[in-house]
């Protein structure tokens, strides 16, 4: 039996019995299917070269090319002229979403699915406003916000960078594990802020390589960009946010009704 190790293991390695009966291309698919059901190889994610998977797993590419049709069959990978071979994504079953019409927070959406949210703090700061803060918040320019940036994951995965600016007066003290791993939605609703009323903006753009870099994509990938403004029962601004999706693992739903003529 051998066991092909780096420093740094790849997503991609596997175990081979040398030994077994089992021909090597059934191997190396049964240990992949074994990765990518582990969630080791991610969804969507690109696996490398057939010539760089062969020499990696020291094998023949033509025992490589079989393992990934086989796969490929299964439908557990989706292979691209020119593009290269990818794990093949969730479907639109699978995928979290978000109804436009309801107000909730993504930690609702994701538990929803029966995955675990999580929330990374990328940024947390207390400031001074920006005008297009100021003017969302409906605050004056000398006023405090908390202004927190974060990074969305279900069970590990990362979908989503958000930036939530909060009024400082009205939300009280703030502090980064407050709002680590934490629905914001949730806190606010623990100090009697819940958002009941929103207005978002949805469009499409490319990552930038920040963006990329975060998300585990390639820079240029689709993105939803939303900016929203929340408000409490009295009629408060509470929160003024902006998030970029990936386009890939999360839909937003809207239900259309027709005026009866």
């Amino acid at each position: 039996m051998f066991f092909v190790m780096s420093v740094s293991t790849p997503p991609w390695a596997i175990v081979l019995d040398s030994a077994s009966s089992l021909p090597v291309y059934m191997q190396v698919a049964q240990g992949l299917e074994q990765r990518i059901h582990s969630g080791d190889l991610r969804r969507g994610s690109a696996l490398p070269a057939e010539r760089e998977l062969a020499a990696s797993l020291r094998v023949s590419r033509v025992t490589v090319r079989q393992a990934l049709a086989l796969l490929a069959q299964q439908g557990l990978l989706t292979r691209k002229h020119g593009s290269g071979t990818f794990v093949t994504p969730p479907s639109a079953e699978e995928r979290p979403s978000r109804p436009l019409g309801l107000l909730s927070s993504f930690s609702d959406d994701v538990r929803s699915r029966g995955q675990v949210p999580g929330a990374r703090v990328l940024s947390f700061e207390l400031a001074r406003p920006s005008p297009q803060e100021a003017m969302s918040l409906a605050l004056a320019p000398g006023e405090q916000v908390y202004r927190v940036r974060r990074l969305r994951t279900s069970d590990g995965e990362a979908l989503a960078v958000e930036y939530s600016t909060l009024p400082a007066a009205l939300v009280g003290e703030l502090r980064r594990e407050d709002v680590t791993d934490a629905s914001l939605y949730a806190l606010l609703g623990g100090r009697g802020l819940q958002p009941v009323r929103a207005i978002r903006h949805l469009r499409a753009v490319s990552a930038d390589h920040g963006l990329a870099e975060l998300l585990g994509i390639a820079p240029g990938a689709a993105l939803l960009a939303t900016e929203r403004v929340s408000w409490t029962q009295g009629g408060r601004p509470v929160e003024y946010a902006r998030a970029h999706y990936r386009g890939d693992r999360y839909d937003f739903v809207m239900e259309l009704h027709g005026d009866g003529a």
